[in-house]
């Protein structure tokens, strides 16, 4: 399956679960909202009615209802209707509803259910002009408030409302735990998919550089074999016998793509070894000048095009390292300065040093196809190569690994190395030493 299919159908479950996660949620919340306004209901109503009880049993006047009826009154009666008849008995007797003390009733029934809350309570008549108002807050706001009204009494009738500030803040005090459980299922669940995806990508692009790598490889390899058969086929035949010098030639073809061949061989192996941390450096005071002149000789002699070499030392004499590896990796950044030098333009590579403060710093520059921006960000990376190498029309073999191996041997000498370039114009590599150990332990 592509990455961008995989993509799709993550998120598309990723948009799956949020929606089911959304639906739960929002049930539950309108679950809580109408135990919510029910419980406000039944506090309200038993709060109205406790005042009641506490006017009928008013010891001032409880002996002026002896003998008197409620009109309207009957057990089978829902507790609203008997509510409402004793509310006109009550006002019939110049005995009037008291909102003071409704309010403190109810407060103090709330406080059985719910933490505190702003809320206030309303008393107007039949044409909703107000008679009366409480209000726990001063500044009390309705933006979205719970109202709740019950018809107070059937003759001029009058209502009470208690109006509930942001109840939602009640209900979402109460969700609280599911919110934040919710939220740690989501973060997870979003971060293995992530994790997933990123997973599916590393093993794509494993798989791709793999194949690219094995591409490469049979690619490179068949013209060195190819060519050692050949050499082979044409001495075994003895055609050649008696000609001495034609003999050296294809013994030196052979000679020189076996090399070859054992060069990329070891350099895979010398990667892997410099990744698990198992080679053993041999440090010591290797005499520059002298270092660079044997490469220069040899990318002299070998190279397929003419190349310029402009070394200035500023004094610098030794660098401290190991022989083997670092020649190595100088090595191989002269061979990538002539193998990915412009078409047509010889070569051109200057190396630069300088003594600063406990290192030594090398610069090699060359005169190249560059590098962009975006590459330089990965170009020491195993197996990457700059787009530029890649759409050239020279069409330059390689499997990504030179590079590579050069940070790896900078890296373990204690050392740092960079990559300063200009696509279409030139690249530096610039390459801090140690000039000592510096506590470092061989790696």
């Amino acid at each position: 399956m592509k990455i961008n299919h995989i993509r799709l159908v993550t998120f598309a479950a990723l948009a799956s679960i949020l929606f089911l996660q959304g639906m739960w949620l929002y049930n539950i919340y309108k679950l809580l909202e109408t135990e919510f306004k029910k419980s406000i209901n039944d506090l309200f109503i038993t709060s109205i009615e406790k005042e009641v009880r506490l006017r009928l049993d008013d010891p001032i006047r409880i002996k002026e209802w002896e003998g008197k009826t409620v009109e309207g009154f009957h057990p089978k009666n829902d507790r609203y209707t008997n509510n409402r008849a004793f509310q006109d008995f009550l006002y019939n007797e110049n005995y009037p509803t008291s909102l003071s003390k409704v309010d403190s009733i109810f407060k103090e029934e709330a406080k059985k259910s719910f933490d505190h809350f702003d809320y206030s309570i309303l008393l107007t008549d039949s044409l909703n002009n107000k008679i009366d108002f409480l209000s726990s807050k001063t500044n009390f706001s309705e933006r979205f408030a719970h109202k709740e009204t019950i018809k107070l009494r059937n003759i001029a009738p009058e209502y009470i409302t208690i109006i509930i500030a942001s109840p939602y803040k009640i209900i979402f005090g109460k969700m609280l735990l599911m919110l934040i459980g919710s939220l740690i299922v989501v973060i997870f669940v979003i971060y293995c998919l992530i994790f997933q995806i990123r997973i599916i990508k590393k093993q794509d692009k494993i798989a791709k550089l793999r194949q690219d790598f094995t591409d490469s490889m049979v690619h490179d390899m068949k013209n060195p074999v190819t060519s050692i058969l050949v050499g082979i086929n044409a001495l075994k035949n003895g055609d050649i016998d008696d000609k001495p010098q034609m003999k050296e030639h294809f013994y030196t073809i052979i000679s020189q793509e076996g090399e070859r061949i054992l060069k990329l061989a070891n350099k895979v192996l010398e990667i892997a070894h410099f990744e698990e941390q198992s080679v053993i450096l041999t440090k010591e005071a290797i005499n520059l000048p002298d270092l660079l002149e044997g490469l220069k000789k040899k990318y002299s002699s070998i190279a397929a095009k003419k190349v310029s070499f402009r070394f200035d030392l500023n004094g610098v004499e030794t660098v401290y390292a190991d022989p083997h590896y670092i020649y190595e990796a100088f090595d191989n950044l002269i061979d990538n300065a002539i193998k990915y030098s412009k078409e047509n333009e010889d070569a051109d590579l200057t190396i630069t040093s300088f003594h600063k403060e406990n290192e030594t710093q090398l610069i090699f520059k060359d005169n190249g196809i560059g590098i962009s921006k975006k590459d330089q960000e990965k170009i020491f990376e195993k197996f990457e190569r700059s787009m530029s190498v890649i759409s050239s029309r020279k069409k330059i073999s390689g499997f990504g690994l030179g590079l590579n191996f050069v940070y790896q041997v900078i890296k373990a000498h204690g050392g740092t190395i960079w990559v300063n370039s200009k696509l279409g114009s030139y690249s530096e590599f610039i390459i801090n030493l140690p000039t000592r150990d510096r506590g470092i332990s061989p790696q």
